[in-house]
């Protein structure tokens, strides 16, 4: 009797789980709608990292987020620009012409976007630009949104952190002409540095084909900087730090948003060179989780990089705003929402996006040792 009670007992409490749980996962029935997505990212090329960690991110997004409020599935079309802005343009013209998505988020960088913006309006498709951060991506268009800081705002907290914080007086500055995000970043942290009192000791323009580094930085260790400023491709950063290991220097030094990213990606041996290292970026290893971030990172496959954090952000942010739009296909409303995202719940802090597409989200400046970025500051 007391056999058939406990097992009376087991069964109606395995009822019970089982029922919640059909609840939990039947709270969206789905609708039977599907709504297209547009992805354009580097998935070839020098950029490869950027896009094929972000997609990652969005994937997991998905994963977690399957369905629209309303049932409407998201499907993803996925287009490689290869990081170049005439690819760029030919693969929106596509997705918003012939495949008709809603929106498009974009892993592609400064360049491409900037391509991008300037025909946006054209096809009334909006565009979350989830890595660019050249500031004039948002300008001059009313259909290109900003998911990162901008280099304004990075230039210029680097500069004051360095200069307010380290008390460092002389930087010299290192820059690739042929990037625009490079060259900008690079002049927007020498124009802060210098208007609060700091010296820039030289700036160095890296030119793709650059060889000689051991003897550029001899005639830079002669100006005496006390940190040298590296927003520059990765393998040009590994590069300058192993030379001047050779000359015996070990110059303080401060990279930019990625750099960590891309080095675990594809320089990951090479890693342990970059300890000591100070670096701006989006996220930090060690910083506090929100609620959505505690739930979101365990799922991102692998350790999390810059690039797969935005995606899941960026395809979640895209969700809230189409879950605000009815029709939910709807570009314009889908535009308008994105365009006045407020404290949206990320995965390190709030995140808001105002009418003329700017984001307003926390930086970090990190030390990187052991492959992690272990914050120091965040600035909102």
């Amino acid at each position: 009797m007391v056999m058939k009670r406990n097992l009376s007992i087991a069964l109606l409490l395995t009822a019970v789980i089982w029922l919640n749980g059909c609840e939990q996962k039947s709270v969206v029935q789905p609708s039977g709608k599907t709504i297209k997505i547009g992805i354009i990212a580097p998935f070839t090329g020098a950029d490869r990292a950027k896009g094929n960690e972000g997609l990652k991110g969005i994937k997991t997004g998905m994963q977690l987020t399957p369905y629209l409020q309303n049932g409407d599935t998201l499907e993803l079309v996925v287009e490689d620009d290869r990081g170049d802005p005439e690819q760029s343009l030919k693969a929106l013209k596509k997705l918003a012409e012939a495949d008709k998505v809603s929106a498009v988020l974009t892993l592609s960088g400064s360049e491409p976007v900037l391509a991008m913006a300037s025909i946006a309006d054209d096809y009334k498709t909006p565009i979350l630009a989830l890595v660019a951060t050249h500031p004039n991506i948002t300008r001059n268009n009313q259909f290109v949104s900003q998911f990162s800081f901008d280099n304004d705002f990075q230039g210029a907290v680097a500069a004051l952190y360095v200069r307010d914080e380290l008390l460092i007086d002389r930087v010299a500055v290192f820059m690739n002409p042929d990037s625009t995000y490079s060259s900008h970043l690079g002049d927007e942290f020498s124009s802060k540095f210098e208007s609060i009192g700091g010296q820039i000791a030289d700036t160095i323009f890296l030119s793709r084909d650059a060889d000689d580094y051991e003897g550029m930085l001899k005639r830079v260790r002669t100006k005496n900087p006390e940190l040298l400023y590296l927003p520059i491709e990765a393998g040009n950063v590994i590069r300058i730090i192993k030379d001047a290991g050779k000359m015996g220097w070990a110059p303080q030094i401060m990279g930019s948003d990625g750099l960590l990213s891309v080095v675990l990606i594809k320089h990951k041996d090479k890693s342990r060179l970059l300890d000591g290292l100070l670096a701006t970026d989006l996220y930090a290893y060690e910083a506090p989780l929100t609620s959505y971030g505690e739930k979101a990172t365990p799922e991102i496959k692998g350790k999390p990089t810059t690039y797969a954090a935005l995606g899941v952000e960026g395809y979640a942010l895209l969700v809230d705003a189409m879950n605000r739009c009815n029709p939910s296909a709807d570009r314009s409303c889908i535009n308008n929402m994105i365009r006045s995202t407020v404290d949206f719940e990320g995965i390190m802090g709030k995140i808001s996006i105002g009418p003329n597409g700017k984001a307003a989200r926390p930086l970090f400046i990190n030390a990187i040792h052991g492959g992690k970025m272990k914050y120091i500051v965040k600035v909102y």
